[in-house]
Order: C-alpha cells, then structure tokens, then sequence
C-alpha cells in the first residue's frame, strides 16, 4: 500500500505542480495591475504542491505525516481552485494517496518488526 500511496501522490503532486505553475503566471500577473494582489495566491500554488510531493516521498518512512500532508495539500487545492473538473483530478490522486497511507499505518501495526 505505501509504494501505491506514494505512486498516486507523486503523479497527484506533480499534477498539482503544472497547475501550480499556472496560478504563478497568473498571480504575476495580479501584481503586474495592482502590487500585493496576487501575493498569496504565488505563494499558495507553489507549497501545495511541494507539501504533496513532500508527502508523497515520506509516506514509505512515515506513512502518517506522508498522508496528512498530501490530504492537506489535496484540501488546499479544493478551496483554492473550488470544486471543479480541473481541480478534481490533483484532488482525487492526492486523496486516494492519502487514504492508502493512512490504512498501510495499520498495516504496520499487524506486522512488527521482526516477523514475517
């Protein structure tokens, strides 16, 4: 489960990141009218994406962290692009990675080291 998890939220995460690329160009452009303006919006379509691929390389080591991030990074995409079909296709890959994550923790916990 955790090499899936981590499969789906680099392909998730570097989705994010094309469409992260594109919030940039358009948050330069924002301050190109008014300075200031789009600010916050570089800022966030540059470290959602980031923290999702961050996630999505740690949930083999730590499946936890890996999965929170990647669902925060998933979450943030939705309030920052709203609900739509473009929006969608990071979302559900960075969801299902999360959800992944999460049930390889207990998997973990059925098999401690050392047994097979």
């Amino acid at each position: 489960m955790k090499s899936g998890a981590m499969v789906l939220g680099i392909i998730g995460g570097l989705i994010a990141l094309i469409y992260g690329f594109v919030g940039f160009g358009l948050g330069s452009l924002a301050d190109a009218g008014q300075a200031g303006s789009g600010t916050m919006v570089k800022f966030l379509s540059l470290v959602l994406p980031i923290a999702a691929l961050i996630g999505a390389g740690m949930v083999k080591s730590k499946p936890v962290v890996g999965a929170v991030l990647m669902a925060l990074a998933g979450l943030g995409f939705v309030l920052v692009l709203g609900f739509n079909f473009f929006s969608l296709i990071p979302v559900v890959l960075l969801g299902l990675a999360a959800i992944l994550g999460f049930l390889s923790m207990q998997e973990d916990t059925k098999n401690p080291v050392g047994t097979v």
